[in-house]
């Protein structure tokens, strides 16, 4: 990232004990403009009872902009640079403005997570106007010194919560039985039938459901890989978690839907169920 030496810097991030659904936190901490001669301070970190660690990066980003809201004017600061080890943050920050003139959509119409958050965001964005410049930028985590005492910070505070995230939504949670620490991805949609393993269902808004399961291999007679997909809300609770179905795709790989459930199968009965 490109530093300005004369920029007050806000580094920030997000922790989550057990994601989704444990106790998490944030933590933010300045570092002055070298003129200053100040040291680096710890200006905030709180702890939540159950979260993930997306709303965490995000909930720091908003407290960021909160706090030059707050004391910019007092400091005489023209120019913040938000730091972030986010990529969620940091590819997003500009592309919230889109979403919310878009029904909070993306550009290929799949719906948008933590959307509470994003609109605090942007409602601190405008009332900073043109009074602040600030910037959102993202660095390796624990690539210095002060990014690897303000993931210690986050990390202290998910330890110790005492916040409720009441934008959080629980779903019915579950964990996968293979590659628990690999994230899921977007499933790539073409229009087949797969067979998958349940494990979590998510309510993204009124009438929406967001699946994460596990596709089943027929060449490595097992689960393998994890992947999301959505689904309208009276499919989705069709899908109980730890059960296997043969389930139809749509044909949109950017957001991909379950269309029907063709049926149920026994994990016993796999080696003779048929994916095309």
């Amino acid at each position: 990232m490109s530093f300005d030496l004369r920029a007050l810097k806000i580094y920030i991030d997000g922790s989550c004990r057990k994601n989704p659904g444990g106790a998490g936190g944030f933590a933010a901490r300045i570092e002055y403009p070298f003129e200053w001669n100040l040291p680096d301070e710890l200006i905030e970190y709180a702890g939540y009872f159950e979260t993930n660690n997306n709303r965490m990066e995000l909930r720091a980003c908003v407290f960021a902009h909160e706090w030059v809201w707050e004391q910019g004017e007092n400091l005489r600061v023209q120019h913040v640079q938000i730091v972030t080890d986010s990529k969620y943050v940091s590819d997003n920050y500009n592309r919230a403005i889109g979403w919310s003139t878009n029904s909070w959509r993306n550009v290929h119409g799949r719906p948008l997570e933590n959307v509470d958050l994003w609109k605090e965001l942007l409602r601190v964005r405008r009332k900073l106007g043109f009074h602040v410049r600030v910037e959102v930028k993202f660095i390796a985590g624990k690539s210095t010194p002060i990014t690897k005492v303000v993931d210690r910070d986050a990390k202290a505070a998910a330890a110790l919560p005492t916040e409720v995230d009441r934008g959080f939504r629980s779903g019915k949670i579950g964990r996968a039985k293979n590659n628990p620490g690999k994230a899921a991805k977007l499933f790539p949609a073409a229009g087949q039938e797969i067979t998958i393993r349940v494990y979590q269902t998510l309510p993204i808004r009124r009438g929406e459901q967001k699946i994460k399961f596990e596709l089943y291999s027929v060449q490595a007679k097992d689960f393998i890989e994890k992947f999301v997909a959505y689904a309208d809300a009276t499919l989705g609770n069709e899908l109980h978690r730890q059960h296997a179905y043969v389930v139809r795709m749509n044909d949109v790989p950017e957001y991909p839907r379950i269309l029907g459930i063709v049926g149920e199968v026994k994990e016993s009965d796999l080696l003779e169920v048929s994916v095309p």
